[in-house]
This record gives C-alpha cells, sequence and structure tokens, in this order.
C-alpha cells in the first residue's frame, strides 16, 4: 500500500481532561465574578481595606484569569498541546508555552508505539516522547498507529510495538 501523505493535528480537544477543566474553570469563573462584585463593595463602599480582603480580591483573580487563558487559547491554537504528523515529519508540543520540537522523517531511525507513548528515536541519538495515555480517541489513536506504520513501512524506518 504506498503512502500518499497525510496531516493528522490532535490539539487539546482530544485529551479527555480538556472539557472537564473547562467545565471548572467556567464555574470558577462565575464564583470569581461574584466574588469581585461583593469584595469591590467591601473594598470601596465599605472602605474596610484589611489585609485579608485584599489578599482575597487578588486571589479571586486567579480563576477568571486562568478562563481568560483558556479561551485565548481557543483563538490561538498554536499554543496548545499538539502533535502533527504531516508528510515531511512531526510536529509537537507537550504543553502550553513548552518549546514546540519538529523533526522531519529522513532523520527518524526507529519509532515505538506502546498503548501509553509514542517515541521517535532520532538517527543523532536524540529522542522524544510524547504521551498517548491522555488521549481519549481510540478512532484517533488507531488512524495515527496506521499511519505512522505506513510511513515507516514507505521510509525505511524501524517499528517497535510495544504492549505495556
Amino acid at each position: 500500500m504506498q503512502h500518499t501523505g497525510i496531516s493528522i493535528r490532535l490539539f487539546s480537544r482530544p485529551y479527555g481532561i480538556r472539557s472537564q477543566m473547562e467545565r471548572l474553570l467556567f464555574v470558577l469563573a462565575l464564583l470569581s465574578v461574584a466574588l469581585h462584585g461583593w469584595l469591590l463593595y467591601q473594598l470601596i463602599a465599605v472602605r474596610d481595606f484589611h489585609s485579608a480582603m485584599t489578599f482575597l480580591y487578588l486571589f479571586s483573580l486567579l480563576p477568571f484569569s486562568l478562563f481568560l487563558i483558556s479561551v485565548w487559547l481557543d483563538h490561538n491554537p498554536g499554543y496548545q498541546r499538539h502533535l502533527t504528523l504531516s508528510a515531511s515529519g512531526v510536529r509537537y508540543r507537550l504543553g502550553f508555552m513548552q518549546r514546540e520540537h519538529d523533526f522531519e522523517w529522513e532523520e527518524v531511525e526507529r519509532i515505538i508505539i506502546s498503548s501509553q507513548t509514542l517515541e521517535f528515536e532520532l538517527k543523532n541519538d536524540e529522542q522524544h516522547a510524547i504521551a498517548l495515555n491522555s488521549v481519549n480517541h481510540a478512532q484517533t489513536l488507531q488512524r495515527i498507529r496506521d499511519e505512522l506504520a505506513q510511513i515507516a513501512e514507505a521510509k525505511g524506518i524501524a517499528l517497535e510495538t510495544t504492549q505495556h
């Protein structure tokens, strides 16, 4: 079977924790807005400028700030955790504000696929490991495995599949 070229891009959406975190952040943001109103009333109208009140007001900004960061990430997906497999190579980012890694298929010596991780060993002895255990879409994982098997066969890359 001839490999014609792929483009698979996994953003944070396939990761199961993303939707749970979104719901939690939304609830915390709503609570934060309510708390802000009450604290602002306490700080300005009542003139109760105790250090504990000021600290609580500033601390209550945290969930709202996280919510705004989440919205910003939705509009700028390039900064999110992702895995991109293309016909030319691999590009991935393991987390927010972490460095993006990329390499071409010609640089890859061996691919190791397990149920938990995807590892690439490069010809210059560099190793890249990408966690797959948090991806909750079985069809997407199978598609990645199938495409990697085709690429490995077409490019002459050693492919190892483990079950641990």
